[in-house]
């Protein structure tokens, strides 16, 4: 088959709503377990034996992600039958991973509500319940991976730091989940000390846990605004860079108000949505430091 677009703006936007799906999946699922409302429904895949359940606030916020999950699952399903119909290698290998991953998270999701997972009393509860959330991480890069193969275009912008910051970025990500679901949030009570200490006791895991996030964070503003200002300095890619940093500043501010305000809710879904567009953003950017885009206009990889 011969095409000069891999990209079709049919599937262009089917993968761009599968993404969006599974990035609104995420939220909703900081929201879910930030209002406590992850064993609403006490029994999985239904919620009280019914499609129905009985109309409680929490019981729907419940709900309501497992029908996004479902509408999710449904795109991505799609989307990955479109395009293992039309392409070979890269873009089927992660559609198929994909697909993996989404079975995996869909029986860790189920696996939550049966062991009731919130109930965090032990290091296999919160291995349970982060590794729901990492899946899901793993998802959106995967897909926003495919995307970037396919709409090619230069690589000559990613070159640099971004491949440096996805992987730092990712580090903080997962570390941030552990922080959340082992209730490490506010091992560190004020800012920008930890417990009125630079440097805190870090005997106890918990503390450890919640520093070595801090530590993650500087980490990835010193890394940004040296990449910014090299890219400023060199005037090129200076708009990626910029919104990278715009991003970073973003997260790190919500953070520090989750400390300063005791987790007040909207803080800590906000923290959550910028921490996954900052994520969802810098996989795009840096996919082609791990594989090499094909050649515009080439039709290699078309089935």
């Amino acid at each position: 088959m011969k095409e000069k677009n891999r990209l079709t703006p049919g599937l262009s936007m089917l993968l761009g709503a599968t993404i969006l799906f599974t990035y609104m999946l995420m939220v909703m699922g900081t929201f879910v377990t930030s209002t406590g409302s992850g064993l609403a429904c006490p029994d999985w895949p239904l919620c009280y034996g019914s499609f129905a359940p009985p109309l409680e606030m929490s019981i729907w916020f419940e709900w309501g992600h497992r029908l996004l999950g479902g509408l999710s699952g449904i795109f991505i399903i799609i989307s990955t039958v479109v395009v293992m119909k039309r392409y070979k290698g890269l873009p089927k290998a992660l559609m198929l991973s994909v697909i993996g991953l989404l079975a995996v998270g869909v029986l860790l999701g189920g696996l939550t509500v049966i062991v009731e997972a919130p109930l965090l009393s032990t290091v296999a509860h919160v291995a349970i319940i982060s590794s729901h959330l990492v899946i899901a991480t793993l998802v959106l890069i995967c897909l926003v991976f495919t995307y970037r193969y396919l709409v090619k275009g230069s690589a000559a912008e990613e070159k640099g730091f971004y491949k440096l910051i996805f992987g730092v970025v990712y580090l903080q990500v997962i570390i941030g989940i552990v922080v959340r679901y082992a209730g490490a949030t506010l091992a560190c009570s004020d800012v920008p000390l930890c417990n009125g200490a630079l440097f805190p006791d870090i005997s106890n895991n918990l503390i450890l846990l919640h520093f070595l996030h801090r530590l993650t964070a500087l980490s990835i503003v010193v890394i940004t605004v040296t990449a910014l200002y090299k890219s400023v300095k060199l005037n090129h890619g200076v708009k990626g860079f910029a919104i990278t940093f715009v991003l970073v500043l973003l997260q790190a501010f919500f953070g520090i108000m989750i400390v300063v305000s005791q987790m007040f809710l909207p803080f800590i879904i906000f923290h959550a949505a910028t921490g996954f567009l900052l994520l969802g953003f810098i996989s795009y950017k840096a996919m082609p430091g791990f594989f090499a885009l094909p050649m515009r206009g080439g039709e290699e990889g078309i089935i």
